[in-house]
């Protein structure tokens, strides 16, 4: 689960500590200065009669997004990408009437192998469940969402 918190140093600390209060929450890392890849999936349904058709599906082409859906009166667009990047395909598609949209929000993942809170509690091998609470201080582990 990625969870997104603008707060400074204090609030972070509240709400890590909220989470651990969760019963599945096995660790909390904050990933914000740690080199990491984050994307946001939309689907978009567009109006697209027959002579709008070939503008929308340039469109999709120069934002690098998919028809994943095509009916008589409408497209289906996924994308990939930025915050910036969908939000410019919704303000271009927008004339053309966004009959719908869903849209994930950000998922975001360190960069690189698994950090090594995962990597202990997944390999330990001992079937043993993991101790509840935050992980003892390390410099490797952040302590924010």
């Amino acid at each position: 689960m990625t969870i997104v918190v603008d707060a400074d140093r204090d609030q972070a600390l509240r709400v890590e500590a909220n989470l651990y209060k969760l019963v599945n929450v096995l660790f909390v890392e904050n990933i914000t200065s740690k080199a990491a890849i984050s994307r946001d999936l939309a689907m978009i349904k567009v109006s697209a009669k027959h002579d709008a058709r070939s503008h929308v599906l340039e469109l999709a082409n120069v934002f690098r997004a998919r028809v994943v859906d095509l009916a008589p009166e409408s497209l289906t667009i996924e994308i990939t990408g930025g915050e910036d990047k969908i939000d410019g395909l919704l303000e271009v598609l927008r004339p053309y009437g966004v009959l719908e949209m869903v849209r994930t929000g950000i998922v975001a993942m360190r960069r690189g192998g698994k950090s090594e809170a995962a990597s202990a509690s997944i390999t330990s091998g001992n079937g043993a469940e993991p101790a509840a609470g935050p992980p003892p201080p390390d410099d490797n582990i952040s302590y924010s969402v």
